[in-house]
């Protein structure tokens, strides 16, 4: 066992608080996102902004009967996924809290958070401005950290 100078023994590094970064990230994330929406729909509107808002008012889509204008049902869509990734990131925080073991472990708990941080970076690479990219490039490398930290899974039989 590892000692410090102080004759202390090494605890294992602690795969806990990196994931917490993590869905804290995506809480943050989601609340940014709604700010920016309120803020830019306060804010005064370019021409330019003008006329892309009227021509998506003028578009319509019709799906199973209900009739909505584009602009609709892009801000719809945005809060939508805001509010989603807001109630994701709670609950892997109430996950985790009651149920540690889901990361201290290297289980498929774990792995699926990196994944689906990793494809919504990825996604916002080629999509989005920077303040996502950066979130998103903090929550995966927290919840990389906590995997990496985590012991490895229990081996059915074992």
């Amino acid at each position: 066992m590892n000692t410090t100078a102080t004759s202390r023994p090494l605890r294992r590094a602690d795969s806990v608080r990196p994931f917490a970064v993590g869905a804290y990230g995506f809480v943050f994330l989601g609340i940014g996102h709604l700010a920016l929406s309120t803020a830019m729909a306060l804010a005064t509107q370019t021409p330019q902004r003008r006329e892309a808002g009227t021509a998506m008012r003028e578009s319509t889509i019709t799906l199973l009967g209900l009739q909505r204008t584009v602009l609709d049902v892009f801000h719809g869509i945005s809060v939508a996924m805001a509010l989603f990734i807001i109630a994701c990131g709670l609950l892997l925080l109430t996950a985790v809290r009651h149920a540690p073991a889901l990361v201290q472990r290297r289980t498929a708990f774990g792995w699926i958070t990196l994944t689906l941080s990793l494809a919504a970076l990825a996604v916002s690479v080629f999509l989005l401005p920077p303040p996502p990219i950066v979130v998103l490039t903090i929550t995966s490398y927290a919840y990389a950290l906590s995997l990496r930290r985590a012991l490895p899974a229990a081996r059915a039989g074992s």
